[in-house]
């Protein structure tokens, strides 16, 4: 993650009338970090320029909007010595992924102004 790092929205829709929606594209203006008790930094927030948005909020330049971590628990099991264990693990991360490529379903019904494509081998039918 890095600052002006096209990026895409990958989570629920933040707001449909502001246009921040899931699989909203737009650029990483600045982030916000914090160091955890390891001494690992991570980021609690990241400022994302969504160009088609019509987010105007206080304190920011029209467009910007405020990424904040989201959090995801799953359970799996894990083989032990003596049988099976249940465990729950939690992801805690901004909810923006690069998109210095995407694929042809992530790009179905966006407006892309240049690509390049592989059509080399297999595609599609």
């Amino acid at each position: 993650l890095a600052v002006g790092m096209p990026v895409i929205l990958r989570v629920r829709n933040i707001s449909t009338d502001l246009g921040i929606t899931n699989g909203s594209q737009g650029a990483v203006q600045h982030i916000y970090t914090a160091i955890c008790a390891h001494g690992f930094t991570y980021a609690i927030c990241a400022l994302v320029e969504f160009p088609h948005s019509k987010v105007c909020i206080s304190g920011l330049p029209p467009g910007v909007f405020p990424i904040v971590p989201s959090t995801w628990t799953v359970m799996t099991l894990l083989d032990c010595v003596g049988g099976q264990k249940k465990v729950r693990l939690t992801r805690y991360q901004l909810p923006i992924q690069p998109v210095f490529a995407i694929t042809g379903h992530s790009s179905q019904g966006k407006t892309l102004p240049s690509m390049i494509v592989n059509l080399h081998d297999g595609g599609f039918a």
